[in-house]
């Protein structure tokens, strides 16, 4: 399942921000919800993945674009 646009793009400004930006909004939202140890063995079970692994078998299903899509501003047409 693709995440919706708006969480692609909130992730694009998370990973600008570097992994402590990453760390501290994970255990935000981790102490919000009540899911503190929930994320740690997620993050540990994503700790397995190869980054380079992962972003070819995404750019197999999405044409061998970026993931996500960094965004490009157009001029407004008069």
């Amino acid at each position: 399942m693709t995440p919706p646009l708006h969480i692609q793009r909130g992730a694009e400004h998370l990973c600008r921000m570097g992994p402590r930006g990453l760390a501290e909004f994970l255990h935000d939202l981790g102490e919000r919800t009540g899911t503190v140890a929930e994320i740690a063995d997620m993050l540990a079970e994503w700790r397995r993945l190869d980054p380079a692994l992962l972003g070819a078998v995404l750019a197999q299903f999405a044409g061998a674009r970026q993931f996500p899509p960094s965004i490009q501003p157009v001029e407004r047409a008069a």
